[in-house]
């Protein structure tokens, strides 16, 4: 089945923060990675089993960086949203995809959240709370999460008003 694909693309500065997202646990992974080989040579036990469990370690590390790191084009094709008269609709997923639609009258409250690689490329985190759970779309524009987060919760205030 081809999904369709919701309207609404994210700004492509998020790009930028996946990259460094990435890095970034790249860069602790190894440093754990490091710190525990450490530990062992220093005890002089990094021989045998334990060389191969460190060298299957490190590889797996570099193998889930790489794939992460080299489909971030490709992902970013496949994050989206749209705010419908009615609902918001939230697309995620690039290998297992899925649209989840929220109504309205579900939304609790909304949060904006911005970490600082969000902040360096002006950036914002928009989360939405229902009863069961949260939704976000991170790596909206400063601009448009402000002005869906209104929007959204006038739509609430509107249903909660006439019990739609």
């Amino acid at each position: 089945m081809n999904y369709p694909l919701l309207e609404n693309k994210l700004p492509v500065s998020l790009k930028n923060v996946w990259r460094k997202t990435s890095l970034v646990t790249l860069t602790i992974a190894l440093l754990f990675g490091a710190v525990v080989a450490g530990i062992f040579l220093y005890f002089e036990n990094l021989e045998g089993t334990w060389l191969i469990i460190a060298g299957v370690y490190f590889g797996i590390i570099l193998i889930i960086f790489l794939l992460n790191f080299l489909l971030i084009d490709y992902r970013y094709n496949f994050f989206r949203y749209e705010v419908t008269p009615k609902e918001i609709i939230f697309q995620k997923g690039f290998i297992f995809r899925s649209i989840t639609y929220v109504p309205f009258s579900r939304i609790q409250h909304i949060e904006t959240e911005q970490g600082p690689f969000l902040r360096r490329e002006e950036l914002m985190e928009l989360i939405i709370h229902t009863a069961a759970t949260d939704h976000s779309i991170a790596g909206l524009s400063i601009e448009e999460a402000q002005m869906i987060r209104q929007n959204v919760m006038k739509k609430v205030e509107e249903t909660d008003e006439y019990g739609e």
